[in-house]
């Protein structure tokens, strides 16, 4: 009886294994991958608007306002691509700002490369980046949450390429767990990623804003980049590689350079809390705050003409003191 109880536990246990194996295989199958024929279907449909190359993948780009004017390059955070930018474009292109929105790798139409995603890997790509569009200026940088913690070390790694920084919510002044530590295992976290992980993001997303056109527009575009693979793989892969939420010595770094500085944060915010403000302009005394009351952390699209009735001006005197 025992023995057929092993021999039953044990297939059971094989098949189990067998099937979860197949759910993660066709996971990853049933999911476009964003090669040349995707890249160039996506312009000929006008979904995309621009790729450049670069060492480390495909980046995808949107690009508008006044050629000659002042490079804003806008940072988006760890989930949703440069979409959560888009109530920006038109405001600072209008403003005379030439607009650089890119999807980071790993987001958005732009490349998923196999690559451990560190600080450098962020930073590098974005030197690239403006090196692919021409841009020799020093530029505006602008970055949300993991994009405000890629935009700080941007800046201390290359201050001769900023001319100011805007940090909207940014990571780095405190630690906080992204996903819960067990996500974070090899096999146990890879599974759940790749098979739950769109899904989750996309529930995250429409979880995070009030119902209304821009909820509506999110959650579309959430659906059409998780139908792509790779969105919950680079955001696991973050996680694992770099250490977003605690970064003293690039913002130490920044606090030494003298180039302008401004942040916006929610009172409300639940991802990086506002308390960490505080410790933001203990390492750059001269931080322009901008206290949002009772919002929380998705204050880039879901406040965007708010916190732009600061941003543009602060942009603007900060070209002045370049």
């Amino acid at each position: 009886m025992s023995r057929k109880l092993l021999k039953w536990g044990g297939a059971t246990v094989v098949g189990l294994v067998v099937a979860l194996v197949a759910v993660y295989v066709v996971a990853g199958a049933t999911r476009e991958t964003l090669g040349e024929s995707a890249r160039a279907a996506l312009l000929r449909d006008g979904k995309a608007e621009r790729f450049v190359p670069t060492s480390q993948g495909v980046v995808h780009v949107r690009v508008s306002g006044p050629e000659q004017g002042p490079v804003v390059l806008l940072l988006h955070g760890g989930v949703v691509g440069g979409q959560g930018f888009a109530a920006w474009r038109k405001p600072l292109a209008d403003a005379g700002f030439r607009v650089v929105m890119p999807d980071l790798l790993g987001y958005g139409y732009s490349e998923r490369p196999d690559v451990p995603y560190t600080r450098e890997f962020s930073t590098r790509q974005l030197r690239e980046l403006l090196d692919g569009l021409g841009v020799r200026a020093p530029a505006h940088v602008v970055g949300a949450s993991l994009g405000g913690a890629i935009a700080t070390a941007f800046t201390a790694e290359n201050p001769g390429r900023v001319a100011s920084l805007a940090l909207m919510a940014p990571s780095g002044g405190g630690r906080t767990d992204v996903v819960a530590p067990v996500l974070g295992w090899p096999v146990i976290g890879d599974w759940i990623f790749r098979v739950a992980g769109p899904s989750q993001v996309r529930s995250m997303i429409a979880d995070a804003y009030p119902p209304g056109p821009a909820r509506d527009e999110m959650v579309a575009w959430m659906a059409e980049q998780t139908g792509f693979g790779g969105i919950a793989e680079g955001i696991l892969n973050t996680v694992r590689n770099y250490d977003s939420t605690w970064q003293p010595d690039v913002y130490q770094a920044v606090g030494r350079t003298g180039i302008p500085v401004f942040a916006a944060w929610g009172t409300d915010d639940a991802v990086n809390p506002y308390a960490q403000s505080a410790q933001v302009r203990r390492w750059i005394p001269r931080l322009e705050l901008f206290t949002l009351p009772g919002q929380g952390h998705a204050i880039t699209y879901g406040q965007a003409a708010a916190v732009l009735e600061r941003v543009v001006p602060f942009l603007r005197g900060a070209g002045v003191r370049a």
